[in-house]
């Protein structure tokens, strides 16, 4: 099995250490299967895990003043999901994790992130500079988004997430685009009269 992409990102730097912590990391990680709807955490517990997704697809989400959860990103294999300050700073997080279908995924969990950064001290500010560039990239796509009609944000979302849309439920990616199910449909015939969902 391979090193995960996130690993080696976190040794490309110069001023980063070898890949040996990346490679001792990757040693600890546990093999978990994930079942579909299975929330991996929720809103207001601590983050105990980074998620190395192998197989599947986990969403993350946001709950709003009102109570309703909106969902903010899609992740699917070679990829990692994690809720970023509550993990570092083991405080209750602000966003939920829920997987979209079944798979496994890979955990590294904070005792083991404790740890490894004794032998290497260059991995908490490696992963937080890391984590912060993916967490701006988001904020930076729904800000975009939001600036824009539907129809534009569908057609980003296509963009970004072309490889897993048809894989993703009608409900989510309307709730990702902040529309109503029923107005995805439509606009979804509008674009391309002969689609059928399928979802």
């Amino acid at each position: 099995m391979e090193l995960p992409d996130f690993l080696h990102n976190l040794t490309g730097g110069e001023d980063l250490p070898s890949i040996k912590y990346a490679t001792e990391i990757f040693s600890m990680l546990e093999v978990k299967k994930i079942k579909k709807k299975q929330v991996l955490l929720h809103l207001g517990e601590v983050c105990d895990n980074i998620y190395f997704i192998k197989s599947g697809i986990l969403k993350g989400s946001i709950i709003d003043e009102y109570g309703d959860l909106h969902t903010t990103r899609f992740v699917a294999e070679n990829d990692v999901m994690t809720s970023m300050y509550s993990f570092v700073d083991q405080t209750p997080s602000n966003i939920q994790i829920q997987c979209v279908e079944s798979g496994e995924v890979l955990c590294f969990n904070h005792q083991d992130f404790i740890y490894i950064n004794k032998l290497y001290p260059g991995l908490l500010p490696a992963f937080q500079k890391l984590m912060l560039k993916r967490y701006h990239n988001l904020l930076d796509e729904k800000s975009r988004m939001i600036t824009n009609d539907a129809t534009t944000r569908y057609l980003k979302f296509m963009e970004r997430y072309k490889d897993m849309e048809e894989r993703l439920p009608l409900k989510d990616i309307a709730s990702y685009l902040g529309i109503r199910q029923q107005s995805l449909s439509r606009l979804r015939s509008k674009l391309d009269p002969e689609s059928v969902d399928m979802h």
